[in-house]
């Protein structure tokens, strides 16, 4: 088994980076609160969509061993966890939908940020495509986390 350690200190460094973000700005009782939250709608969905990426032949990852899940990372998979917990703590509260659209759009730009800076490491190959697939995919799946978030408060209040 050969480790690339400088690779491995890349997605070592993002999701220790990510995670040193959640605990700095987010209080404990909220990331008690939106751990879960955050697993499913963080880390699954990463999973699910990357997944799907990488079967339809858009992406691929490299010098990943051994710290993978499958064809994917576990590093990156487990980091967009912190990664929604710091997107839904953060979330405008205000009723303008334009802050609500801006916010997306910085959040979606933040994702298409993480996957150049993947691709100019090696670490994530664009087969089809490029690193707008991220943008996209970010500006699609963040305001039905949103929505989902919401739905889940308004459950958790009527009960």
């Amino acid at each position: 088994m050969n480790i690339d350690l400088p690779y491995f200190a890349y997605l070592l460094g993002f999701a220790l980076g990510i995670l040193f973000l959640m605990v700095v700005f987010i209080p404990r009782g909220e990331i008690q609160k939106l751990f879960w939250f955050s697993v499913l709608c963080g880390a699954g969905l990463n999973l699910s969509i990357e997944y799907i990426f990488v079967h339809i032949g858009l992406t691929r990852y490299e010098h990943i061993i051994p710290f993978n899940f499958g064809v994917l990372p576990i590093w990156t998979v487990l980091a967009w966890a912190p990664a929604v917990m710091l997107f839904i703590y953060f979330l405008p509260q205000r009723k303008e939908t334009y802050i609500r659209w801006m916010y997306i759009l910085l959040w979606s730009i933040f994702t298409w940020g993480v996957a150049v800076i993947f691709s100019n490491l090696g670490i994530l190959v664009f087969i089809k495509g490029g690193p707008w697939i991220w943008f996209i995919t970010g500006f699609v799946c963040y305001p039905f986390i949103i929505k989902y978030y919401r739905f889940l408060g308004t459950r958790s209040k009527d009960c």
